[in-house]
């Protein structure tokens, strides 16, 4: 392909700069890589070239889809590698195109290493997010993070009513009118999570489980109703899963087993009504803020 009649600016286009700017052997992590190129593409706009990157929203903001390109993540039980086969001497761009890139690319490297890849994704959160429930959902994530980072995951002394406080907060900012198909799925999270937290032998390994259950089934949803370009199939391949909706029962499935092993009431004795009567309680309580 000649100058005179340039590509389009593809991912792998930006992939292949990313990585001679970033100058690490050519690899980075999963994470930084989607949230690099999510701001690389605004600023390319901004500069008035063309790019459309290939993306969705997904658990912990952006994924850049990389299937069909030259670009690979390559997955192990703790990290992930991303990999470019394309190389700068291989580009088809005019050279406006190619400074283009070069320098956003350059401000955003910039940036990120001032802020880091954290600092990068709540900016991203802040600024774009569409639904205020995943800048809520972050912070409650963050919060349970950093008490793990902080304590051991066995730890059964941690920041429990820190903890109900953004779930609660999280709860107000879900969008209601626009999923009703997920109220009960949050009802019962919120539940089992209250229920959680009451239990002084609940460990921080628990929450952590409980809190990523239901947001892995809300998410599945975003992924694909927020409009991004990206389409259902496109998702479903790059997550490697066969079907949304089975997953998303894998996961309803989860929320159910831990109903049995915390909610579920056996007989009448009297000290099992009591619990009944708190898990009632936490609900209307649920209903009456969510009524206000």
């Amino acid at each position: 392909m000649t100058q005179d009649n340039p590509s389009n600016i593809e991912l792998g286009d930006v992939a292949a700069i990313l990585f001679d700017e970033f100058g690490r052997s050519s690899t980075m992590d999963a994470k930084t890589f989607h949230k690099t190129t999510y701001f690389i593409e605004k600023k390319i706009n901004e500069r008035g070239e063309d790019f459309d990157l290939p993306y969705f929203w997904y658990k912990f903001g952006t994924m850049t889809a990389t299937q069909n390109s030259p670009v690979t993540i390559q997955h192990d039980e703790e990290e992930s590698d991303v990999l470019c086969s394309k190389r700068t001497e291989d580009l088809s761009l005019t050279p406006q195109q190619e400074e283009v890139i070069r320098e956003s690319t350059k401000e955003v490297l910039e940036e990120h290493d001032e802020v880091g890849t954290e600092g990068l994704t709540d900016r991203m959160y802040e600024e774009d997010a569409p639904y205020d429930a995943q800048r809520k959902y972050r912070k409650l994530d963050d919060f349970v993070q950093w008490q793990l980072y902080k304590k051991d995951e066995s730890e059964t002394n941690f920041e429990r009513d820190e903890i109900h406080r953004y779930v609660n907060e999280f709860i107000d900012a879900f969008p209601e009118d626009e999923y009703p198909q997920y109220i009960n799925d949050l009802y019962l999270w919120y539940d089992l999570l209250s229920n959680r937290l009451n239990d002084p032998e609940t460990t921080l390994e628990d929450i952590e489980e409980l809190v990523d259950i239901f947001w892995s089934i809300f998410i599945l949803e975003l992924a694909v109703e927020i409009d991004t370009g990206t389409s259902k199939k496109e998702i479903q391949r790059e997550l490697g899963i066969g079907d949304l909706e089975n997953r998303k029962q894998y996961f309803r499935n989860e929320l159910q087993q831990q109903e049995r092993e915390h909610l579920y009431i056996e007989d009448e004795s009297e000290h099992l009504v009591e619990a009944a009567d708190a898990v009632m309680a936490s609900q209307l309580e649920f209903t009456e803020v969510n009524a206000d």
